[in-house]
């Protein structure tokens, strides 16, 4: 059942500001309390307020009406990728591809029984629907050759004239957005209780505040995921489960970024902002548990 009109009047009375948009944020921090987050927490009261005046991070608080913090979260851009195949991958890539175009053309007795049967599995691999002949074949090979070729040539090209010797080559790049603080106060957990709102304070203010955060990201600029680093030192993994079932936040072997020192121990996770649209849309029409209807 959709979020009712008066739970939603109540999440719209909470504000959500950018924390050096008042110098009387930082004190107010001074109460936040999280077991979990401690180091998180120390770090925000530390350098937050300078961070975000700067502009090197975006940090946020969201409040009440009798101006007690519930939750603090930061924001700054950043790059995925998918990785590059490794030079050395490509070279001995291409090395197979003679081999199997040798072993095809029978040009000579060197190519071994196993290449043979390589070559053959590979053909009967392309001649699945559409028969193709071996001349076909042959030229499909050596059009597979010809581009790693092609791409080595690039690649050694661009190594030599570039003079930035810390440039990391990859396939392709995606920009996105880093969720790099995401932190509830423990202290105000019981008077979110009675709140009604049968969530958490962390998944409905995610939902609520943060999201939409991303939305308007993607008016100014191009912007395809969002992602973050979860510090999970739990032995069953709960914050990373509590990341991908309830933010739906995921661990994707396709695609990846640069992890700095001090998230060397945390899981990279990301998702597509666009189906994070979506998920707030059903997270919001699905707000309450439906109530069946009574037996008479």
């Amino acid at each position: 059942m959709r979020i009712t009109k008066e739970q939603e009047e109540i999440l719209d009375r909470l504000v959500c500001e950018r924390l050096s948009s008042d110098d009387a944020n930082k004190k107010l921090m001074e109460t936040f309390v999280s077991r979990r987050g401690v180091s998180l927490v120390n770090y925000f009261r530390r350098f937050g307020m300078e961070e975000d005046k700067s502009g090197k991070t975006a940090y946020y608080i969201i409040k009440d009406r009798e101006d007690e913090v519930l939750m603090f979260f930061s924001l700054k851009c950043g790059t995925l990728f998918e990785p590059l195949q490794d030079e050395q991958e490509v070279k001995q890539d291409f090395q197979r591809l003679i081999v199997l175009l040798q072993a095809v053309q029978n040009a000579d007795g060197t190519v071994s029984d196993e290449e043979l049967r390589e070559a053959n599995t590979l053909l009967n691999k392309y001649q699945v629907g559409d028969r193709v002949t071996i001349e076909d074949f042959q030229k499909l090979i050596l059009k597979k050759a010809k581009n790693k070729s092609y791409f080595l040539e690039l690649l050694f090209n661009d190594k030599a004239k570039e003079d930035n010797a810390n440039m990391f080559r990859v396939q392709s790049t995606h920009p996105g957005i880093e969720l790099v603080h995401f932190c509830t106060n423990d202290s105000l957990k019981q008077k979110w209780k009675k709140l009604g709102m049968g969530h958490t304070m962390g998944e409905v203010l995610y939902w609520k505040y943060i999201a939409p955060k991303l939305f308007q990201v993607q008016e100014i600029v191009g912007c395809e995921y969002v992602f973050l680093f979860a510090a999970d030192l739990s032995e069953d993994g709960s914050l990373v489960n509590y990341y991908e079932v309830t933010l739906k936040f995921k661990k994707s072997p396709d695609v990846g970024t640069n992890k700095p020192f001090y998230d060397f121990c945390c899981d990279f996770m990301c998702q597509e902002v666009n189906e994070v649209r979506k998920s707030r849309e059903y997270f919001f029409e699905h707000f309450n548990a439906d109530v069946e209807d009574e037996i008479v």
